[in-house]
Order: C-alpha cells, then structure tokens, then sequence
C-alpha cells in the first residue's frame, strides 16, 4: 500500500506526492525506518505536506468508490438514482483532487492524469445511460489505476498483496454502496451484490492481515502505538467489518418476521457498512504517507529508532539489548544537552535531549543527562528478563518503544561503561548501511594497526620538531594501553623523554576513550590560559575524531590515514544524518560503515590534520533542514574546520631504527 513513484505518472511530481519518507527513501532506510526522519522519525506533518496527504486520501478514496459502482454492474444491474448521484459525486471529487494537484505541482497534466479524468467521468455518465452494464469497463480502467498507486509497479515488495486489497477494496465499496442505496430485495439481485459484499471484505480482511504480518509493524507496541500501526490495523478491521455488517443483515433479514421489519435491519447495517468500505480503502492511501514500520527488536541487537515527542525528528538507540544495564541514547536535531555531565563549551553545543526527557522502564523513570565527547542524551537502564518495552517521556508526552532483551546476559565488554557511546556509534554504522546490528567488539577492546602506525607517524613527526618531551593521557581500556606502550616505544627509539604530565613546551598525546579525553583535553586547554601547558600540541589518538572531543580546545592535532572531507567519509555523514538525525559521525563508525559498504576510503599513510573552531559557522543545507547560521552538526566538527598541515607521516614500523620525517 505503498508506492515510491507511480502517483507521479498520475500527477506531476511536487504535486500529488506518492508517498513520505517510507516511499521515496531508498530500501535500505526504509528497512531501518520506524528505524527511518528524513526516514526515521517523519511522519505525514512533517515527511509529506499535510494538504498533499489529504489529496492523495481523497482522490483515492472517491476513485474506489467510482471503479466500485461500475463493477458491480454485473451482478447488480441497473442503478437506482440515489446510486448514480453517488457515483457523480465520487467522480466529481476525484477529478477536483486531480485538478488541485496539478495546481500544486504547477505543472501541465500528463497523459495518465487525462486518462484518468476522462475513466473517471465515463462510469458514472454510462450509469445513467441505457446499457449500464457499459460502465464495467471505464471502472476497470480505473480500478488499474488505483491498483498502481496503492501496490506501485509488480516489482514492489508486497505488490500482490497490495493489488488485491486495492481490487476487493473497490468491490466491497461497490457493492456496499449499492446496497446502501438500495433498501428493498424486490429480485435476486441486491442478494448476489450481498454475497460479493461479504467475500470481498473478508478476502480484503484477509490481505491487510497476511501484510501486517509480513511487513509489519512487528509488535503491538508499534501497532497501537504509530500512526502506520493503527492505519495498518484499520486496513484489516474495517473490510472486516463491511464483511460481518452484510453478513449479520443476511442473517437477520431471513429471521425478520414481516417485510418492515427486514427493511430496518437493512436500514440499520447498510449505511455503516458503506463507510466501513470507504474508510478501509482511505486507510490503505495514509499508509504511503507514513514511516514504514521498524524490524523487530532483535536480543543482542542495537536498536536505532525514531521517537515523535513533538519537538521534532528524535532518534532513540539502544545497546546492549540484553537482560541488564543498557545504554540508552536520545538525540535530535537542533535540541540542546542538559544535564550534570554538560562540558561543551559556549558556541559549540552538542544535540541531544533537553532536561525533563526520560526513558521509563517498569515503574523508574532514567532521566537522559549528557556525557563529556559523546552527542545527545543518555541513560544507564536496567532491563530485566521478559522486558518488552520501554517509554521515553518528555513533559506531559510519552512514546512506547519496543524491545526483546532475551535471557543471554552476555554483552561486550564496555559496552554500557565509558565507551560504551563509541562502541554504540561503530553499531549504529553497522545499520545505517545495512549490516548486521549485533553490537559485536567494542572498538576500545583492541588497538587497530592502522591507528598503532599514526600514532608511530606522530611521534616520530614530533622527534623530526626536535620536541622536549611528551605526555601521554590514557585509561585503562585495552585499547589505551595498548596505544601507550606504541607511544611509549616509538619514543624510546626517537630518543624522545616520556614525562608523566606535560611541561610548557611539551606535546600531549591522548589515547583515551571519548570521555576521559573530553575531560583532559578541556582541562589542558584551560590551564593553557593561565600557565604555558603543553604549548607543544595537545594530539589526539585517531579515534577521537569526533565533534564532542575536538569541541572542548581552540585547537587540536590527530593523525588520520583519510581526509574528512573526501566523498566516502561525506557520504557516510549524509547517510547517518538521513537515517538518524543528531547522531555524530566517528571513525569507529566510519570503519563500520565502510566494513558494510566494502567502499575503500584510506590513503596510503597516514597525516596530520589540524582541528579548530571558525568565526563563521559551518551552515547545513537548507534543503537538508539545516538553517543559515547554525553549526550543522552532521558535521565531522560542529562550528569547527579539520584541514590536513603536513605530508604523509613516516611509520618504519615497530622495533625499525629512527630517521627523519620527510
């Protein structure tokens, strides 16, 4: 019931839109939607303009309604008046939604939207001719074309399905109106449209039921709880309920005692049945409109999804997902941090949650508070065992998400500790290209060689400047370590002193994780201001590229083996932008990305770039509702430049003699 592009054959684009962010996004995001602003968090206010949804429903609704009462010629015959008036009328306000859709776009009208003014009037003008068995024909036309904008083109997921519903939709519209108009059984006939009424509600019924189960929403959570749930659920009642109406008349007609009697139980289930057929066929032209629904939470598996809480695309992630502490992030576009851990300084805010929002799990409310070099809200969470939701509220507002801890405890090491914001970013790069979400190895339990072979470059770039000396600022990760025995070696070789804080004219390094370096290099860069601290350079380990980190100093040094700016990185940041807005870009999810994609993004040896903030703000695009004047932060730096200072760095390998940097 969704169409990415076959409404537009009908109605010039930019007019009559096929669908929201679900249609016209690429599979992938729409497999992550729900996991979808641009894909995941946008629904009919803000993904498709609101006048543009209601053209769709009504065009729609009132063509189901003429290719309907055509079809049913067949078995019905000739119509009363009260059933061409109907007819009219639909044709009529279907070529009016036409014609405003066509003024929207500004556009001529193409040849389909002729097509379809012109099958449109031919049925109810043959109803009121003498052979109106003639109109089956236009109405076929028509049903074909409705069949194209709820199913798209036999290539569709879900296209039999959606073809189907869209065919008995029509009928069961037909003949509930026919019968709605009819109120006496004076032949056979009105008993045969009856029998059609019934079977093409249930197979409808039936149809909408077999897709909710197959396409989703997967819960009952996202059933009641989103828009696409509860207009995916109407698609299975409502034919269901013309299907048990006519049934139910059938039935109490045959025991009514007097002709009266009949006619007022016909009164009485006819005109709702009519509606029901109406409303089941305007409910599978919203679903176009909506976020298509999010995968299943899966035990062990991140879980990346929208949250609508009225102040914008919001973007929940959460990990582990096993019985237990998990890690829970809320970040949105434009929304300020709060909270006892803020450090970023003024002019480079992080997005994330304001003060008041919380996730609920059981009867405790978490609120999300910030946590120094990683964007966005967060809360440490317990989940038990059996857990199947889990609430974000925000004021007097609250959104249900669903989750699936499972019963395996086992989670990687770090994930919900000082890391844990890393090993979530290297994750949700893993989805947003469409890998698996299994959060798998945190990046701080190991040392990449290609970050060992920097840090190797960068020490022997700072022996080549004839340093006095370095200080080395690390945690007890594994990763940490290890870099600071690489440091500490290469140092030994260069002949370069290893002091245990740096002096004035000293370099640092750091190898922390994201938060202990927030910490560190803030402190550093405020010392500074007062006595000369490490005048040398303060250097951050490769992983530290990230806005939170970079953010806290008017100017760090990182070796990197790939320019920010080039078109891998970039399209990385679009897409994690895309699929979960307020996210930050990060080299642990920039490798997890490219592991996915198989895109090579490296250069031959690493170099040093320079990080810094700017007087004039780095702007986002209008068009990727970004606003002139404000940082874009889908950025690498938020506010700030990264631009590359030097030639490649040198890197003999460990245990290799010292030599010049060239």
């Amino acid at each position: 019931m969704m169409s990415p592009s076959s409404i537009v054959t009908l109605v010039p684009a930019g007019g009559l839109l096929p669908a929201g962010p679900a249609g016209d996004a690429p599979a992938l995001l729409r497999a992550v939607a729900g996991a979808a602003p641009a894909v995941l968090a946008r629904g009919p206010q803000d993904g498709v303009p609101f006048a543009d949804t209601a053209l769709r429903l009504v065009l729609l609704t009132a063509l189901a309604v003429v290719a309907g009462t055509g079809l049913v010629r067949v078995l019905a015959g000739a119509p009363g008046r009260a059933e061409r008036v109907v007819a009219g009328v639909a044709a009529l306000v279907a070529v009016s939604a036409a014609v405003a859709a066509m003024t929207r776009s500004g556009a001529g009208p193409t040849g389909w939207t002729l097509f379809l003014l012109v099958a449109a009037v031919a049925v109810p003008a043959l109803l009121a001719g003498s052979r109106p068995v003639l109109a089956v024909v236009p109405a076929v036309a028509v049903t074909a074309l409705l069949v194209l904008q709820l199913a798209g083109t036999p290539g569709a997921p879900w296209f039999a399905l959606d073809a189907g519903y869209a065919v008995v939709g029509s009928l069961a519209a037909g003949a509930a109106v026919h019968l709605g108009t009819t109120r006496t059984d004076d032949d056979a006939r009105p008993a045969r449209v009856r029998v059609l009424g019934i079977a093409a509600g249930a197979v409808g019924a039936v149809l909408a039921a077999v897709r909710l189960a197959v396409a989703g929403p997967f819960s009952l959570t996202d059933v009641h709880g989103t828009g696409f749930g509860r207009a995916a659920l109407v698609t299975v009642v409502a034919p269901a309920a013309v299907a048990a109406l006519l049934l139910a008349e059938s039935v109490l007609t045959r025991r009514a005692g007097h002709r009266v009697r009949a006619d007022e139980v016909r009164d009485r289930v006819r005109t709702p049945a009519a509606l029901a057929a109406v409303v089941a066929v305007g409910a599978a032209t919203l679903l176009a409109a909506l976020p298509a629904p999010a995968p299943a939470a899966v035990p062990g598996q991140a879980l990346l999804r929208a949250v609508d809480l009225g102040t914008g695309p919001l973007t929940l992630a959460v990990a582990p997902m096993r019985p237990g502490p998990n890690l829970v992030q809320l970040t949105g576009a434009g929304v300020t941090v709060t909270g006892p851990d803020v450090t970023m300084p003024a002019g480079h805010g992080e997005t994330g949650a304001p003060a008041g929002y919380a996730v609920r799990a059981g009867d405790r409310d978490v609120p999300f508070t910030a946590r120094s070099g990683a964007p966005g809200g967060w809360a440490l969470v317990d989940l038990p065992e059996g857990t199947t939701s889990i609430t974000v509220t925000a004021g007097g507002l609250a959104r249900a998400v669903p989750v699936d801890v499972g019963t395996d405890r086992a989670a990687p090491a770090g994930a919900t500790g000082a890391d844990g914001p890393e090993c979530l970013s290297a994750a949700v790069g893993r989805i947003v290209a469409g890998g698996d979400p299994g959060l798998g190895p945190c990046p701080s339990e190991a040392l990449e060689p290609a970050d060992a072979r920097a840090l190797r470059g960068t020490v022997r770039a700072l022996a080549s400047q004839q340093a006095p000396g370095l200080a080395i600022a690390g945690d007890v990760s594994p990763r940490s370590r290890a870099a600071a025995d690489v440091v500490r070696g290469e140092a030994a070789a260069t002949g370069l002193p290893v002091r245990s804080a740096p002096g004035p004219d000293d370099a640092l390094i750091v190898v922390s994780g994201w938060q202990h370096a927030a910490t560190t290099v803030r402190d550093t860069a405020r010392a500074a201001q007062t006595t000369p601290t490490a005048l040398g350079g303060t250097y951050l380990a490769p992983w530290l590229l990230t806005g939170g980190v970079l953010g806290q100093s008017p100017g760090t040094l990182l070796p990197l083996d790939f320019g920010p700016q080039e078109q891998v990185p970039q399209r990385y940041v679009r897409t994690l932008a895309a699929v979960a807005p307020g996210s930050a870009p990060s080299l642990s999810g920039l490798r997890a990305w490219t592991a996915t994609t198989g895109e090579p993004y490296t250069d031959p040896a690493p170099a040093l770039y320079g990080a810094a903030p700017v007087s004039v703000p780095m702007t986002a695009d209008d068009d990727d509702g970004g606003h002139h004047g404000a940082p874009n932060e889908a950025a690498w730096f938020p506010g700030g430049a990264i631009v590359r200072i030097g030639s490649a760095l040198s890197d003999p390998g460990p245990g290799a003699p010292a030599g010049p940097t060239p």
